[in-house]
């Protein structure tokens, strides 16, 4: 399936990718290759098939890596969901085994905090307290309760969207989130999880390089204006390898493409782990 995908074709490949993960990549080659305007700088690229075999590889990995990022920060969300609602329903359930359901508990607390002549909770004193039913008091601090965790999921809605606005500029929330990481659990995210995916990387990679370094009518076609020269240079007594020079723009290109594989190769593999755990089922 992987072997189809023409390079620096992203048509199949970027479907289902966010935005943020986009950015990311975006940003990663950025970082790497600079920010020189295109329009006003020509900057040329020499590599030769080691040192590109290296980055395109690194570059798979990259995206492989954002995927299990992303996969991580939607499970610790759904995580904290799940225990702000099972927070909830243990009100509930402790509020119905006293009797009360919800509009019998707001009219009895309504007409408690009227009888004491109180138009809301910051004027309740520890004297005027007292003096309320049991009942009443458990209802008073179940919505003390419920009040802290909308105040905690509103909070967490502002940081979000404060993260996302700061995502437009120079900042990226995943990409802040695996800097906040250890560098053992980056390592964790960023590893295969069996040989058959190391050996699928490798083959794209070396599938990759083949035909751009290939005087071929498939390597012609994707950057032939670009390439400016394939050649054997020597290194001191070193055997001679070959170099090709190539813009920067058309790397970035390339290695965008490789990002969004890995980024894909991830999905698939996940796929493909999900039908066999139904299968066996």
């Amino acid at each position: 399936m992987l072997k189809r995908i023409e390079p620096l074709d992203t048509s199949d490949i970027s479907k289902g990718v966010s935005e943020s993960a986009k950015d990311s990549m975006k940003q990663t080659i950025s970082t790497m290759l600079g920010l020189l305007p295109s329009d006003q700088f020509s900057v040329s690229v020499r590599v030769s098939k080691v040192p590109l075999h290296h980055l395109l590889a690194s570059s798979i990995i990259t995206g492989y890596t954002l995927w299990n990022a992303e996969y991580r920060i939607s499970l610790m969300r759904n995580f904290e969901l799940s225990m702000d609602s099972s927070e909830s329903r243990k009100f509930e359930e402790g509020s119905e085994a006293y009797g009360l359901d919800r509009e019998e508990r707001e009219s009895e607390g309504a007409n408690a905090c009227n009888d004491l002549g109180i138009n809301n909770f910051e004027q309740l004193t520890s004297s005027s307290l007292k003096d309320l039913s049991p009942e009443a008091l458990r209802y008073i601090q179940q919505l003390e309760t419920e009040l802290s965790s909308a105040q905690k999921e509103l909070d967490a809605q502002r940081q979000d969207s404060v993260q996302m606005e700061s995502s437009k500029g120079n900042n990226n929330n995943l990409l802040e989130y695996l800097r906040s990481l250890e560098s053992s659990m980056v390592s964790e995210l960023s590893q295969p999880n069996s040989v058959e995916v190391k050996e699928v990387i490798h083959e794209l990679v070396q599938n990759t390089i083949h035909r751009f370094f290939k005087d071929s009518p498939i390597s012609k076609s994707i950057e032939t204006p670009t390439i400016a020269s394939i050649k054997n240079h020597q290194v001191g007594d070193s055997e001679g390898f070959e170099m090709i020079t190539t813009s920067r723009d058309s790397l970035a290109k390339l290695l965008f493409w490789c990002m969004l594989l890995g980024h894909h190769l991830r999905g698939l593999e996940n796929r493909l782990h999900l039908s066999c755990v139904v299968g066996l089922l």
